[in-house]
């Protein structure tokens, strides 16, 4: 795997406080008391009330294959929107994604129909042989998915996903601010629930199971 360019650093604290506060209104107008009740599994996640179906995309894995939304049916899905040059989110993201995947491998049947997607957006320096490379690092099973800007944004906005280019002393050396969290799609391939980080992977396996019911 590619080393990490030399810059580091969190996201700035003003980003990480925009997102928290879109997530906060975001799944607060999404609960209605007259409405279905809300699955209650902690601080780990919050779960909508009603999954929420995502407008049609077209993207590609990073070995080639078309990626769109009946890529995301008929299985859960973890989803996590990154980079390849993250310095830390990113790394921290899919050795989560690896130690979740372990644990619920131990579990009877809990990792039956489960998929592990790190969608990149940073289509301009993530080449899908680079992604590929990437991922399969952390586990030969995970998917790197990424593709049009404009496709990755209807991807993205209806889960409340923001990112945004943060220019370098390079047109080429530069990072990508973006969300922390992890968004789970349901095997209707509708948007289910979003995991805040940090993510304790235990707590993240166990509030999977209680969404999926398994």
């Amino acid at each position: 795997m590619s080393e990490n360019p030399g810059k580091t650093g969190w996201l700035p604290v003003a980003l990480v406080a925009a997102v928290a506060l879109a997530v906060g209104v975001w799944f607060g107008l999404s609960r209605d008391d007259r409405g279905p009740q809300v699955l209650d599994v902690g601080p780990t996640a919050t779960v909508l009330p009603t999954a929420r179906a995502l407008p049609a995309f077209t993207l590609a894995r990073h070995d080639g294959v078309p990626f769109n939304n009946a890529s995301l049916r008929d299985h859960w899905s973890f989803v996590f929107f990154g980079y390849t040059f993250c310095p830390d989110v990113c790394p921290i993201a899919l050795s989560t994604f690896r130690e979740v995947k372990a644990i619920l491998d131990q579990r009877d049947g809990a990792l039956d129909g489960v998929e592990f997607v790190f969608v990149s957006v940073d289509p301009e320096r993530d080449t899908l042989e680079r992604l590929g490379q990437y991922v399969t690092y952390f586990d030969p099973g995970f998917i790197g998915v990424t593709g049009d800007p404009d496709q990755l944004l209807t991807l993205s906005r209806p889960m409340g996903v923001v990112y945004r280019k943060v220019d370098g002393n390079t047109p080429e050396d530069y990072l990508v601010d973006h969300s922390a969290g992890v968004f789970l799609v349901d095997p209707n391939g509708a948007f289910r629930a979003y995991f805040p980080a940090p993510h304790d992977p235990a707590a993240v396996a166990t509030a999977f199971m209680k969404i999926a019911d398994r």
